[in-house]
């Protein structure tokens, strides 16, 4: 395991998403517009949970790789997809800021082939020279660059609302339930308001989550209702600590991070 967290990769490289070698540019993970850049701290996702280990790096602008090529992380991630990130988590925290008595569940205007774009081109960020992601790295690639091609199959692509501080970016973590055995290798981002995972199961191992790859046909800028749940809530470390039937593993590059806590309804647990 390392001792800090590596964020600042070479000035020329490996893009992480396209594979493309040359200058690399630093990319704010989650977006600028959906979170306040600020001074953090930094620690492995097995540190957090051990306090014994503690072992912090510091951020003073918010978390930044540098790790994508100008194309992917100014064209495509900031210029295209994050605006519609950005326009959906903006409307879920205003839900959450309300002083109105809501529904537990209500709808959302959404861009989901953009969306998923956007969380999914941050996640890949995440990490030093880390273009490589096993045999799908090709069609990742091509998902992310051709806005029209569908969500990969055999992909969930969860959600759910994180009314807490902590932020959470986690690669390459597995997921094993002992009562099948069900297996799943995911990536996860957490931040307020939103998280997302990247759910790719083995088997039939599935989550009792809202699901964006039940938009998997809409085309780019096809604004659909996605559903979101203010009720119940939950709990801060889903699929970060693990639970008596539920073992998880962890790569390299996951991370959590404390913040300045932004506007609106936190829980602390």
């Amino acid at each position: 395991m390392p001792l800090a967290m590596m964020t600042r990769g070479a000035k020329s490289g490996s893009c992480n998403i396209c594979g493309n070698v040359g200058p690399l540019t630093e990319d704010h993970t989650p977006p600028k517009g959906c979170v306040r850049p600020t001074a953090m701290e930094l620690q492995h996702v097995t540190h957090r949970l051990d306090a014994e280990k503690a072992i912090k790096t510091k951020a003073q602008d918010g978390v930044k790789y540098r790790t994508l090529c100008a194309r992917c992380n100014n064209a495509l991630l900031g210029g295209r997809y994050d605006p519609a990130m950005i326009d959906f988590v903006n409307r879920v925290s205003v839900l959450l800021a309300s002083n109105l008595v809501l529904p537990n569940t209500i709808p959302v205007p959404a861009k989901p082939a953009l969306l998923v774009r956007a969380a999914w081109g941050h996640l890949a960020a995440v990490g030093v020279d880390r273009y490589l992601k096993g045999p799908r790295t090709e069609e990742w690639r091509d998902f992310f660059l051709d806005e029209t091609l569908p969500l990969p199959v055999g992909v969930n692509f969860y959600y759910w609302v994180y009314p807490y501080r902590r932020q959470a970016l986690i690669r390459d973590a597995g997921s094993l339930d002992i009562r099948g055995p069900l297996r799943a290798m995911y990536w996860l981002m957490k931040f307020y308001p939103m998280a997302f995972a990247v759910w790719m199961p083995e088997n039939s191992y599935t989550l009792e989550y809202r699901d964006l790859a039940a938009y998997r046909t809409a085309g780019p800028d096809d604004v659909v209702d996605v559903m979101i749940d203010l009720e119940p809530i939950p709990h801060e470390l889903i699929l970060e600590a693990p639970t008596t039937t539920q073992a998880i593993m962890f790569g390299r590059d996951s991370v959590v991070a404390n913040s300045r806590p932004p506007r609106g309804r936190i829980l602390r647990v």
